[in-house]
């Protein structure tokens, strides 16, 4: 089937670098839990020197030095409750976005039927980094990807003309974690979503990264 393809995607934004009040010279410091998990961030100077900061003696850890030459706060990085945790053996802080990421294109057939296909992959990708690493005149932050317990729904839909009405048939899925193109393709069969095995390729071009690769697997 030849298919001409007008696609457009659009993908939310990775992460959220969140703005301070600025402060002179004093740097963003992580506010933890005893498990490691980033419960805040806080502008803090000299108070949070010790490693602790609040009533409570709650332990923080620097995470963004302040600007070296104008003695600015250059803001932190966390997106909520339970998005961001620390490893103090190796000084790594995990961050992963609770958005979503819809992507969707349209296609049209060789019977010049329109077929529209989205997707949305329930949590966006993970980065790792330093406060070295984000420290500097351009912050560097390792892309992780997505985590294998994302999950992500598909829907197709295609419009055509029968006795000269328009009609439609849509599809849809619900995956609970990624998967390879050979196990989102078996999933579909054992659905019998045959309007998404058709245009399966589609799909896994919209999916992206979040499809997980196996050596040696054909795309």
């Amino acid at each position: 089937m030849n298919r001409n393809f007008m696609t457009t995607i659009s993908v939310s934004t990775l992460i959220i670098v969140s703005g301070m009040a600025n402060a002179s010279a004093d740097p963003t410091y992580a506010v933890l839990d005893a498990n490691g998990n980033v419960t805040n961030i806080i502008v803090c100077g000299s108070f949070c020197a010790g490693g602790t900061v609040g009533p409570g003696g709650d332990r923080a850890v620097l995470q963004v030095t302040a600007d070296p030459q104008t003695g600015e706060n250059r803001g932190g990085y966390w997106q909520g409750p339970g998005t961001t945790t620390y490893d103090s053996n190796t000084g790594v802080f995990t961050m992963n976005s609770p958005q979503p990421v819809t992507n969707s294109a349209t296609e049209t057939d060789a019977n010049g039927n329109e077929i529209s296909s989205t997707v949305t992959i329930n949590s966006g990708k993970s980065v790792s980094f330093t406060a070295q690493d984000v420290s500097g005149s351009t912050p560097k932050l390792t892309d992780l990807g997505y985590r294998d317990s994302s999950g992500a729904t598909v829907k197709v839909t295609r419009k055509y003309i029968q006795d000269e009405l328009a009609q439609s048939k849509s599809e849809s899925m619900t995956l609970v974690q990624r998967m390879t193109q050979v196990e989102l393709t078996e999933a579909a069969r054992a659905e019998n979503k045959t309007l998404i095995i058709e245009n399966i390729m589609s799909v896994v071009r919209l999916l992206n990264t979040w499809i997980k690769t196996v050596q040696g697997e054909i795309k």
